[in-house]
């Protein structure tokens, strides 16, 4: 009999690449998948033969209660289901998971994909941070195994937790970035030939580098900038861009599903990850959108962070600057349009950054 695998996760899975990249993964091997999420609206659908069932936002809006709420519904979810093994995908799964292991007898896997206690939103809320360092701290040793997306990562929840099992699973795309359908964004954007895109796609987060990149592309011509996502602060950055005075130059497109988000990369000239290094979270940041331009053949204008400038550097597939000097930006643009080739990594190379190349290890970790 197969194993029956579960999923957990604040977010919508199929919006979200880790996620998708996962149960992509387990449904190859025939393991029985379900999934718990939240979206705009409660909703239980099949896809490629998978349940996944997804609560309903706005009714977890109220910032006090939500995270009560939510507990009690992946409670109710797992005690249902009697899975085998649960991945929990963030801190705010794997807190209800662990607090319910004497009901269940579940392996239970915690993706600490970021810092979760060290999160950009909790700099200025030190009680908020202490609580859920503290939740973090009661419940982790309840958990089998804890992956980490970097080995920076890794390291710091090492020190954190010596006596926990952390393991090294990285946050690489799924085979959709890899020669992907070039979609005709110059053509949907009523752009001309000569315009050259800079994409970002992600989370509209304050410290993402959004400001700062909108600023730099007012001091180039014949560019624009396409910003794929939702978030809370997206509202703020629209506006933002208005002051510029950057109509049709600045785009913001909806989030769109992972398996598609590629063909919106691979058209793009250079992607752009700005994260500027406001929490720990952000200084180990390594984001995925990082493999993701560069599985897609576009080269990389990205902080120069420990981990993402080893990534650029090691692969040779973009540039690290300061996230805050728009003259660095702009001698990075201007590098990578004389030297365009240089930064496009060959198929070896990218096929060595698809995430197939973690599917090894992550199943050992579950048919243990």
């Amino acid at each position: 009999m197969h194993k029956k695998v579960v999923i957990v996760f604040w977010g919508h899975p199929l919006y979200d690449g880790r996620c998708m990249n996962m149960l992509n993964q387990l449904n190859e091997k025939t393991y029985q998948i379900s999934i718990l999420g939240v979206g705009s609206k409660k909703e239980t659908f099949n896809y490629k033969g998978i349940q996944i069932e997804l609560l309903d936002n706005k009714k977890l809006d109220n910032s006090i209660t939500k995270y009560f709420k939510f507990f009690y519904y992946v409670k109710k979810f797992i005690n249902r289901l009697k899975p085998d093994v649960i991945i929990t995908s963030d801190l705010y799964s794997m807190v209800p998971v662990a607090q319910n292991t004497k009901k269940n007898q579940s392996k239970i896997i915690y993706d600490s994909r970021e810092l979760y206690t060290q999160l950009a939103g909790l700099v200025n809320r030190p009680v908020i941070q202490k609580l859920w360092s503290w939740y973090e701290k009661k419940n982790i040793s309840k958990v089998n195994c804890v992956l980490a997306n970097a080995k920076i990562d890794q390291t710091y929840l090492h020190t954190l937790y010596p006596d926990v099992r952390i393991e090294l699973i990285k946050n690489l795309p799924g085979k959709s970035f890899f020669k992907s359908k070039k979609m005709d964004l110059k053509k949907l954007l009523c752009l001309n030939e000569k315009q050259k895109i800079f994409i970002y796609q992600g989370k509209f987060h304050n410290g993402r580098g959004i400001r700062f990149a909108i600023k730099c592309m007012s001091s180039l011509k014949e560019t624009v900038l396409v910003l794929i996502g939702d978030g809370p602060m997206k509202e703020e950055y629209i506006n933002f861009a208005k002051k510029y005075k950057m109509e049709g130059r600045i785009f913001f497109i909806d989030a769109v599903p992972y398996e598609e988000l590629a063909n919106f990369s691979s058209s793009a000239y250079v992607g752009l990850s700005l994260i500027q290094p406001i929490s720990k979270s952000y200084e180990n940041a390594l984001p995925n959108k990082l493999f993701e331009y560069a599985v897609s053949g576009i080269p990389i204008i990205c902080s120069n962070l420990e981990a993402m400038n080893e990534m650029v550097s090691h692969y040779n597939c973009g540039i690290a600057i300061s996230p805050s000097s728009e003259n660095e930006f702009i001698k990075a643009y201007q590098m990578i349009c004389n030297n365009y080739d240089e930064y496009i990594l060959n198929e070896v190379k990218q096929t060595d950054l698809l995430w197939n190349t973690q599917n090894k290890h992550l199943i050992d970790i579950i048919n243990e």
